[in-house]
């Protein structure tokens, strides 16, 4: 077994460096995970449609969702997902 020593100074200035960068990594973490929900109202506003038609693209499978006892939430991701998965392209370019 190898022994490293370190003067106090030195050792102190590894000690913060690693908990900056382990404090950052966290932070960063913690930013990717946080996800954006949506209440089926909310949603509905957003898309600017009525709750009929939010239950009908759940029913159809069309965009995903959670659902806490009677009240439906939806990632805003999700709803991203879909817009995008029926855009459609122009059919005439722009002069």
């Amino acid at each position: 077994m190898e022994v490293v020593m370190l003067q106090t100074e030195a050792f102190d200035q590894f000690r913060r460096d690693t908990f900056k960068f382990f404090h950052q990594l966290l932070t960063e973490e913690r930013q990717k995970s946080t996800v954006e929900w949506l209440d089926n109202k909310e949603a509905a506003a957003l898309l600017k449609v009525c709750s009929r038609t939010m239950q009908n693209w759940r029913d159809e499978g069309l965009l995903g969702f959670s659902q806490v006892g009677s009240k439906i939430y939806y990632s805003r991701e999700d709803i991203d997902r879909m817009l995008q998965k029926h855009r459609r392209e122009p059919f005439k370019a722009l002069a």
